[in-house]
């Protein structure tokens, strides 16, 4: 959600596979298709950045077909189809964009035992055009490139300068890069071990893409960190861009579900509880606040939704949980006014065309 009242969201069908780009202006009751006629499926990714702007990208799910990106500024009503990507790619992220003409789009290039092979693009002219800044691909790489082993994800930028990129990896250090250079070369980015003393250099991680609410300010997620006497999930903060990422520490050692959803630098949220495995699901999970950065954490409700919650808050106050389920399939979506004491259902609807 971008307010109270008005967002967007990617709806999916019943496998998980993105259906249909939606918008509602009335709290999430009503939810309108929005996204570019006619484009549908796995190829669609989209990216909003507020009320009324939107980026969307196409891939063809069955060629290496270069990708297209759209652009809407009046809420969906009218879209405009921009550049394409110049390259033969299997997928392309949503248009990653800083203001209204810088942007980026990461460019999937093919998976191998592990490994993945990558393109990263830039616009500066608002997506007329997108030049190729960075190339992962065995036996074709770009001075700087990023390695071609492990698993990687979609590049992320904090400012025109810096950006990262995450992923997972079968062994050794977590997959985590970082540029100083818009994106033209990448350096290997060290992260603490979740206890928050020593270097992590040998784990079986999957790491999220930081997230930024201030040029100095993000937020991370890892699993799988199997390090002896210490938890498997860990989330990371910065607050001086990128240089230092710092573990959070829930209270009664619970652990981290997600990403931490951070409404300023100082006020943020999220889902903990206390592990009981690989397999199982965490048990007794709720949600914390914290106003000071990341530093303590309190306990604010333990709805037992919140267990597979993505959260969105949108104020201090207000915000938003979705909840999807499968086998069966369903979804929820939760709110909340009052910073996440209480949460109520919100019985959303899809009318269609908007």
């Amino acid at each position: 959600m971008i307010t109270t009242q008005a967002g967007w969201a990617v709806a999916v069908d019943h496998n998980g596979n993105p259906f249909a780009v939606v918008r509602t202006i009335d709290g999430g009751r009503v939810w309108q298709e929005a996204g570019p006629p006619g484009l549908r499926g796995q190829g669609l990714r989209a990216a909003f950045y507020s009320a009324r702007d939107a980026w969307v990208t196409w891939s063809h799910p069955s060629s290496r077909a270069w990708p297209a990106t759209y652009r809407t500024t009046d809420g969906g009503r009218s879209w405009v189809r921009m550049g394409s990507v110049p390259i033969a790619a299997i997928d392309a992220s949503a248009p990653y964009m800083l203001t209204g003409q810088l942007g980026w789009v990461s460019a999937g290039l093919g998976f191998a035992a592990g490994s993945s092979g990558l393109a990263i693009f830039r616009t500066a002219n608002g997506g007329i055009r997108w030049h190729l800044i960075e190339l992962t691909y065995p036996g074709r790489l770009t001075p700087g490139a990023i390695p071609f082993g492990c698993d990687k994800g979609d590049a992320v930028f904090s400012s025109a300068s810096t950006g990262w990129v995450a992923g997972s990896c079968a062994g050794g250090r977590p997959v985590f890069w970082v540029s100083h250079d818009g994106g033209r070369t990448w350096q290997y980015q060290p992260l603490p071990r979740p206890s928050g003393t020593g270097t992590l250099t040998n784990c079986q991680c999957f790491l999220t893409p930081p997230v930024f609410t201030s040029p100095k300010d993000g937020a991370l997620w890892g699993s799988d960190i199997h390090v002896r006497r210490a938890p498997s999930v860990a989330a990371y903060l910065t607050h001086d861009g990128g240089r230092t990422w710092t573990p959070i520490r829930l209270p009664g050692g619970r652990l981290p579900l997600q990403t931490p959803d951070f409404v300023t630098g100082q006020q943020g949220f999220v889902i903990g509880g206390r592990s009981l495995g690989s397999v199982r699901p965490p048990r007794d999970v709720r949600l914390y606040a914290t106003t000071n950065g990341g530093i303590t954490w309190t306990a604010r409700s333990a709805n037992p939704l919140l267990n597979q919650a993505t959260l969105d808050f949108v104020t201090p106050a207000a915000g938003f949980a979705t909840v999807i389920s499968y086998n069966p399939f369903r979804s929820y979506l939760l709110e909340t006014r009052d910073g996440g004491a209480t949460w109520a259902s919100v019985a959303a609807r899809f009318a269609g065309p908007g």
